[in-house]
């Protein structure tokens, strides 16, 4: 029979140490996000490629139509993270995170077998539709993590994500140049599959189910509400959807700008190159900013980071090679990647911890609103102005960013929950 408990001791519980090492469920989580960020990114660096393919031209307009995928893919996370944030914290973690690569996994590889452009973005709504991967990952390993290694904990869960990204695009691309994108999907398919399975078997959760005091369904998302508006969260929702947006602003136009320096074409592994050199200085940015965080405090950290990768963010203007525009957006990750590793160790921080899920469902929500609008603009931005005036436009982002951090997480200090939030039902 199950033991009911009330939420203090519930959220007591969600506090207290975890009777295995929480760096043990860490690593698992680690290696898990790897494998799920690299087969994501199998596929995604070359959808304006794949859009060609059927039948989609010039590149502009393929890189147009890949912008507006990721806006689709956004709408999806969007619409549905919310949901699985508060399934999460009902029915556990561990499930949640297993339920959300299974069902990416099979979704992504029948996308393989689209035949029209039609039918590529109705599968691209799905897929963000039914995961929420990262999300459920940062709740379990928020919820066994202390409270001082928080930022150092989503810092790296994030490097993790970035890692993934960065190697996914090169071995994406061999299999594309020598199987084609078909065949990169049903890879991506087998990759989430093996994650799912090794979150099943090695993760662990002590988790209890709250009791909320009342049955009412949409009680959890009448707290979810309460949490985002008056527990300090607001200002972080709105400054990591513009973190997420600018994250996946330039990546349309990418594909056709190393062609553009190449002479006029470029393989996709040449391409994968460029995407892998954002992804590996972006997961040294995000374990290397929670390190630095966790010795200067993470929104100081944030407003300069944002402000350096701003300045870096000129570079890419002048790229003239494949070596150079590697290089240059390398830069600007070393300094970008960061920022949305401290903005959930913030969430992390301020939620309290029996609501870690419905607040990274929340953060979500900012983060799929972000992917689905920085595509789009960036996509609008290289079909208008060409393709890179992309550059130009995340510039300009990354500046908003670090004034934004600058004025609103300063009006809300970090702090523990008080003793109303423990009590709140969650």
């Amino acid at each position: 029979m199950a033991v009911r408990r009330s939420p203090a001791m519930v959220d007591a519980v969600s506090a207290a140490p975890t009777t295995f090492p929480w760096k043990r469920n860490l690593a698992v989580l680690w290696v898990a996000q790897i494998a799920t960020s690299l087969g994501f990114s199998f596929t995604f660096p070359f959808f304006p490629i794949f859009f060609q393919e059927l039948g989609i031209e010039p590149i502009e307009r393929a890189a147009f139509w890949a912008g507006f995928g990721g806006w689709v893919l956004g709408i999806g996370m969007a619409l549905f993270a919310p949901i699985w944030g508060v399934v999460g914290d009902r029915f556990g973690r561990k499930i949640n995170i297993v339920r959300a690569m299974m069902l990416a996994a099979i979704i992504l590889a029948a996308t393989g077998y689209v035949q029209t452009p039609g039918q590529l973005i109705f599968a691209r709504f799905m897929s963000g539709a039914a995961t929420g991967i990262v999300p459920a990952i940062m709740a379990l390993v928020a919820s066994h993590t202390p409270r001082e290694r928080l930022a150092f904990a989503t810092g790296a869960t994030q490097s993790a994500l970035f890692l993934g990204t960065a190697m996914g695009p090169l071995f994406g691309g061999l299999i594309f140049d020598h199987f084609g994108m078909r065949a990169a999907f049903w890879a991506t398919g087998g990759a989430l599959g093996g994650a799912g399975l090794l979150v099943a078997l090695l993760a662990r959760e002590e988790f209890h189910r709250p009791e909320t005091g009342s049955r009412h369904p949409l009680k959890p998302f009448a707290d979810l509400w309460r949490l985002t508006t008056a527990g300090g969260l607001l200002p972080l929702l709105l400054v990591l959807f513009f973190v997420h947006g600018g994250l996946l602003l330039t990546a349309p136009a990418l594909p056709g700008v190393a062609a553009a320096v190449r002479g006029g074409m470029a393989s996709a592994t040449e391409t994968g190159y460029v995407f892998m050199a954002m992804g590996a200085a972006a997961a040294a940015s995000a374990a290397g900013m929670g390190w630095v965080a966790g010795r200067f405090g993470p929104q100081r950290v944030f407003v300069v980071g944002a402000a350096l990768a701003a300045l870096a963010g000129i570079g890419p203007l002048f790229a003239g090679s494949l070596v150079t525009l590697a290089f240059t957006v390398g830069f600007v990750s070393l300094f970008q990647g960061g920022l949305a590793g401290l903005a959930n160790g913030l969430i992390a921080l301020r939620a309290p911890p029996a609501q870690h899920g419905a607040a990274f469902g929340a953060a979500q929500v900012s983060h799929s609103l972000g992917m689905a609008l920085g595509p789009l603009a960036g996509g609008a931005a290289a079909v208008t102005f060409g393709l890179r005036s992309v550059f130009v436009v995340n510039v300009g982002l990354l500046a908003t960013v670090s004034v934004l951090a600058a004025v609103l997480l300063a009006s809300a200090k970090t702090r523990h929950p008080t003793e109303g939030e423990r009590r709140s039902p969650g």
